[in-house]
Protein backbone atom coordinates (compact mmCIF):
# COMPACT_ATOMS: atom_id res chain seq x y z
CA UNK A 1 0.00 0.00 0.00
CA UNK A 2 2.78 2.45 0.93
CA UNK A 3 4.65 1.52 -2.22
CA UNK A 4 1.56 2.24 -4.37
CA UNK A 5 1.08 5.62 -2.70
CA UNK A 6 4.73 6.47 -3.25
CA UNK A 7 4.51 5.51 -6.94
CA UNK A 8 1.32 7.56 -7.32
CA UNK A 9 2.95 10.58 -5.66
CA UNK A 10 5.99 10.28 -7.94
CA UNK A 11 3.75 10.04 -11.01
CA UNK A 12 1.82 13.14 -9.96
CA UNK A 13 5.02 15.08 -9.36
CA UNK A 14 6.39 14.05 -12.76
CA UNK A 15 3.20 15.02 -14.64
CA UNK A 16 3.70 18.83 -14.51
CA UNK A 17 7.27 18.47 -15.77
CA UNK A 18 6.09 16.47 -18.78
CA UNK A 19 3.20 18.89 -19.42
CA UNK A 20 5.59 21.85 -19.29
CA UNK A 21 7.31 20.59 -22.44
CA UNK A 22 4.11 19.94 -24.39
CA UNK A 23 3.60 21.89 -27.58
CA UNK A 24 1.25 24.83 -27.20
CA UNK A 25 -2.01 24.93 -29.07
CA UNK A 26 -5.61 26.03 -29.14
CA UNK A 27 -8.61 23.85 -29.96
CA UNK A 28 -7.12 21.21 -32.31
CA UNK A 29 -4.52 23.63 -33.68
CA UNK A 30 -1.01 22.77 -32.46
CA UNK A 31 2.21 24.69 -33.05
CA UNK A 32 4.49 22.69 -35.33
CA UNK A 33 1.62 20.76 -36.94
CA UNK A 34 1.94 20.11 -40.65
CA UNK A 35 -0.02 22.12 -43.18
CA UNK A 36 -1.36 18.86 -44.63
CA UNK A 37 -2.78 17.66 -41.32
CA UNK A 38 -4.39 21.00 -40.48
CA UNK A 39 -5.68 21.39 -44.06
CA UNK A 40 -7.60 18.15 -43.56
CA UNK A 41 -8.63 18.70 -39.91
CA UNK A 42 -9.67 22.35 -40.27
CA UNK A 43 -11.14 22.01 -43.79
CA UNK A 44 -9.00 24.70 -45.43
CA UNK A 45 -10.15 26.37 -48.64
CA UNK A 46 -8.08 28.38 -51.07
CA UNK A 47 -9.52 31.89 -50.84
CA UNK A 48 -8.82 32.81 -54.48
CA UNK A 49 -10.55 29.68 -55.78
CA UNK A 50 -13.46 30.13 -53.36
CA UNK A 51 -13.97 33.73 -54.46
CA UNK A 52 -13.79 32.76 -58.14
CA UNK A 53 -16.39 30.00 -57.66
CA UNK A 54 -18.69 32.07 -55.46
CA UNK A 55 -22.34 31.77 -56.48
CA UNK A 56 -24.06 33.45 -53.53
CA UNK A 57 -23.13 36.33 -51.27
CA UNK A 58 -20.31 34.56 -49.42
CA UNK A 59 -17.48 32.29 -50.57
CA UNK A 60 -17.34 28.62 -49.53
CA UNK A 61 -14.77 28.54 -46.73
CA UNK A 62 -15.69 25.11 -45.42
CA UNK A 63 -17.20 24.07 -42.13
CA UNK A 64 -14.69 26.04 -40.00
CA UNK A 65 -14.33 29.06 -42.24
CA UNK A 66 -10.60 28.99 -43.08
CA UNK A 67 -9.56 30.83 -46.22
CA UNK A 68 -5.90 30.31 -47.16
CA UNK A 69 -3.52 31.88 -49.62
CA UNK A 70 0.15 31.74 -50.57
CA UNK A 71 2.18 34.63 -49.21
CA UNK A 72 5.30 36.20 -50.58
CA UNK A 73 6.96 37.43 -47.39
CA UNK A 74 9.39 36.19 -44.77
CA UNK A 75 6.72 35.66 -42.09
CA UNK A 76 4.89 32.82 -43.85
CA UNK A 77 4.61 30.76 -47.04
CA UNK A 78 0.88 30.24 -46.50
CA UNK A 79 -1.50 32.24 -44.35
CA UNK A 80 -4.99 31.15 -43.31
CA UNK A 81 -7.69 33.04 -41.44
CA UNK A 82 -11.09 32.20 -39.98
CA UNK A 83 -13.62 34.73 -38.70
CA UNK A 84 -16.14 32.11 -37.57
CA UNK A 85 -14.07 29.80 -35.33
CA UNK A 86 -14.99 29.69 -31.64
CA UNK A 87 -12.58 29.01 -28.74
CA UNK A 88 -14.32 26.92 -26.07
CA UNK A 89 -17.57 28.80 -26.70
CA UNK A 90 -15.90 32.22 -26.87
CA UNK A 91 -16.63 34.08 -30.10
CA UNK A 92 -13.34 35.03 -31.71
CA UNK A 93 -12.84 37.97 -34.01
CA UNK A 94 -10.35 35.88 -35.97
CA UNK A 95 -7.86 33.06 -35.82
CA UNK A 96 -4.90 33.57 -38.15
CA UNK A 97 -2.39 30.78 -39.01
CA UNK A 98 1.09 31.27 -40.54
CA UNK A 99 2.94 28.34 -42.10
CA UNK A 100 6.63 28.17 -43.03
CA UNK A 101 8.07 25.15 -44.85
CA UNK A 102 4.85 23.23 -44.32
CA UNK A 103 4.74 23.72 -40.53
CA UNK A 104 2.61 25.96 -38.32
CA UNK A 105 5.22 28.28 -36.83
CA UNK A 106 2.93 31.06 -35.60
CA UNK A 107 -0.75 31.69 -35.10
CA UNK A 108 -2.93 34.20 -33.31
CA UNK A 109 -6.40 34.64 -31.96
CA UNK A 110 -8.27 37.83 -31.20
CA UNK A 111 -11.56 38.35 -29.40
CA UNK A 112 -13.58 41.23 -28.04
CA UNK A 113 -12.25 42.69 -24.78
CA UNK A 114 -15.30 41.46 -22.86
CA UNK A 115 -13.87 37.92 -23.19
CA UNK A 116 -10.42 38.74 -21.74
CA UNK A 117 -10.97 36.96 -18.40
CA UNK A 118 -12.56 33.93 -20.09
CA UNK A 119 -9.71 33.65 -22.60
CA UNK A 120 -7.09 33.86 -19.83
CA UNK A 121 -8.98 31.31 -17.75
CA UNK A 122 -9.08 28.85 -20.68
CA UNK A 123 -5.39 29.34 -21.48
CA UNK A 124 -4.45 28.97 -17.80
CA UNK A 125 -6.51 25.78 -17.47
CA UNK A 126 -4.59 24.28 -20.40
CA UNK A 127 -1.10 25.69 -19.73
CA UNK A 128 -0.88 26.57 -16.03
CA UNK A 129 -0.53 29.97 -14.46
CA UNK A 130 0.98 32.66 -16.69
CA UNK A 131 3.68 35.16 -15.95
CA UNK A 132 1.94 38.54 -15.91
CA UNK A 133 3.69 41.82 -16.72
CA UNK A 134 2.27 45.11 -17.98
CA UNK A 135 -0.77 44.33 -20.11
CA UNK A 136 0.38 40.83 -21.11
CA UNK A 137 0.18 37.30 -19.76
CA UNK A 138 2.88 34.88 -20.92
CA UNK A 139 3.45 31.15 -21.00
CA UNK A 140 6.73 29.70 -22.24
CA UNK A 141 8.40 26.30 -22.45
CA UNK A 142 10.94 24.59 -24.68
CA UNK A 143 8.48 24.18 -27.55
CA UNK A 144 7.34 27.79 -27.81
CA UNK A 145 5.48 30.61 -26.16
CA UNK A 146 2.07 32.20 -25.83
CA UNK A 147 1.52 35.89 -25.15
CA UNK A 148 -1.94 37.30 -24.40
CA UNK A 149 -2.20 41.06 -24.74
CA UNK A 150 -4.92 43.17 -23.19
CA UNK A 151 -5.76 45.94 -25.63
CA UNK A 152 -8.25 48.76 -25.54
CA UNK A 153 -10.93 46.88 -27.49
CA UNK A 154 -9.48 43.41 -28.08
CA UNK A 155 -7.64 40.58 -26.40
CA UNK A 156 -4.91 39.36 -28.77
CA UNK A 157 -3.19 36.01 -28.18
CA UNK A 158 -0.02 35.10 -30.09
CA UNK A 159 1.28 31.51 -30.26
CA UNK A 160 4.83 31.11 -31.53
CA UNK A 161 6.86 27.94 -32.07
CA UNK A 162 10.40 27.99 -30.69
CA UNK A 163 12.68 28.78 -33.60
CA UNK A 164 10.14 30.95 -35.46
CA UNK A 165 12.45 33.98 -35.51
CA UNK A 166 15.28 31.81 -36.88
CA UNK A 167 12.99 30.31 -39.53
CA UNK A 168 11.92 33.79 -40.65
CA UNK A 169 15.57 34.86 -40.83
CA UNK A 170 16.48 31.75 -42.87
CA UNK A 171 13.69 32.58 -45.31
CA UNK A 172 14.87 36.20 -45.57
CA UNK A 173 18.41 34.96 -46.23
CA UNK A 174 17.17 32.53 -48.88
CA UNK A 175 18.28 29.47 -46.93
CA UNK A 176 16.05 26.47 -47.52
CA UNK A 177 13.98 25.30 -44.60
CA UNK A 178 13.81 21.64 -43.73
CA UNK A 179 10.66 20.04 -42.39
CA UNK A 180 11.29 18.13 -39.18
Amino acid sequence: MTRKLLLLALALLAAPAAAADETFGLLDITLGASYGRLERDLDFRDITTSLAQMTGTTPDLGRRGYGCMRRDDAQADIGCVSHVEKFDGIATREIRLNFLAGRLYQFSMSAEMQYYDAVLAQLSARNGAPTVADDAARWQNGSGRITAYRGKDLVFVNFELAGYAEAVQRKRDGTSLECN
